[in-house]
């Protein structure tokens, strides 16, 4: 018999159709599980699980009466469609994914709900303040690394949620190593030669992911080695940066940036903000290459236990990622895959793990 009912809440629409981040992963756990009762979202082909429910916009002036703007117009589907599921008389748990305004929303029902109810947040940030009223309401936080949930625990005089470190999840069907020969071949089929020495960068064009710094690493790091060429993924192309060793192919699907990342050698993380996790290093990672990425937020733990990489202590500084890198340059050649074995690959943060890890919070 049924214990509680469960509801996902989310400012997206779910399953979601664009290209994200945890909006995939989510995309893969709905699809596998029929655990959450409801979902709710601003999917408008729902059905009786999938429930249309849209975050408003905030209106001019709703800072004077914020408390009431929120409640009765920011939030009104979520809380409408929750206090329905109340009414079933069974203790409602609630998955509120990264947004702070709906999980403050979420929070001012709680009295309202069945006895037992529980109000959990999923944190896509590093560090999280939460002003002390609305964590004693917050029943568990899940963060991305253990990194973030120390520092909010530095940053908040009072933390009392419980946590669980869930991290995220990649997809070990689509980012995975191969093996040598098909490394050639799928090289040699987008252009490329054997002995070229590929390194990647893959963000949007926001200067908290280092574009600007990166713009002025290429030609540093073109003229190392006349094998040396550059892939950029995901960003506006820049026609400062056109070279005829530079390919800015920006905005690919998952299937697409996999096969770069496959065919890649280095991969350079350049993010200068507090880092939740970075996923797009996870991929890379999961891919087979070198990673060069900054030591900054969660990113350590999600590195920890993969031996090819080198952390950037000071990524402000272009002559830390030129000076890594030449040091990388000028040691022989090591395949990634024997030092971190293929079946190491699949499980380093795999979809699979990474619902393990869910499930057992939401337990």
């Amino acid at each position: 018999m049924k214990d509680k009912i469960r509801v996902l809440v989310s400012n997206l629409p779910l399953p979601y159709q664009g290209i994200g981040s945890w909006t995939f992963e989510f995309n893969y756990f709905l699809e596998k599980n029929k655990f959450f009762d409801f979902v709710l979202s601003p999917n408008k082909e729902g059905d009786s699980s999938y429930i249309f429910s849209a975050k408003r916009k905030w209106f001019p002036g709703s800072q004077f009466v914020r408390q009431k703007a929120l409640t009765d117009w920011v939030a009104k589907d979520y809380l409408s469609e929750l206090l329905k599921i109340g009414q079933k008389k069974l203790p409602v748990q609630i998955l509120v994914i990264d947004d702070q305004a709906l999980l403050e929303a979420v929070c001012t029902i709680k009295t309202q709900l069945p006895q037992g109810s529980e109000i959990i947040f999923y944190y896509h940030g590093h560090a999280l303040k939460l002003n002390p009223s609305l964590a004693h309401l917050t029943d568990k936080v899940f963060f991305l690394t253990e990194a973030g949930y120390l520092e909010s625990l530095n940053i908040n005089n009072e933390f009392t949620p419980e946590v669980h470190i869930v991290g995220n999840g990649v997809s070990s069907v689509i980012f995975h190593p191969l093996v040598a020969d098909e490394k050639t071949s799928l090289r040699e089929s987008m252009g490329f030669e054997r002995k070229d020495i590929i390194i990647c960068w893959m963000a949007n064009s926001r200067p908290v992911k280092g574009i600007h710094l990166f713009g002025k690493l290429i030609p540093k790091l073109l003229e190392l080695d006349p094998r040396i060429k550059i892939v950029t993924i995901g960003h506006e192309p820049n026609t400062l940066w056109e070279n005829d060793r530079l390919f800015q192919i920006g905005k690919k699907t998952s299937q697409e940036v996999a096969k770069y990342l496959q065919l890649s050698d280095y991969y350079f993380f350049t993010s200068l903000w507090k880092e939740g996790f970075g996923l797009s290093l996870v991929e890379a990672i999961k891919c087979g290459n070198f990673i060069l990425c900054s030591d900054n937020g969660g990113i350590k733990d999600v590195v920890s236990t993969y031996p090819n990489v080198h952390l950037i202590d000071k990524p402000n500084i272009l002559n830390s990622w030129i000076e890594a890198f030449k040091e990388q340059l000028l040691k022989p050649n090591v395949d990634t895959k024997q030092q971190f074995q293929f079946s190491d690959f699949e499980e380093f943060y795999s979809l699979d793990s990474w619902e393990k890890r869910l499930k057992r919070g939401l337990a």
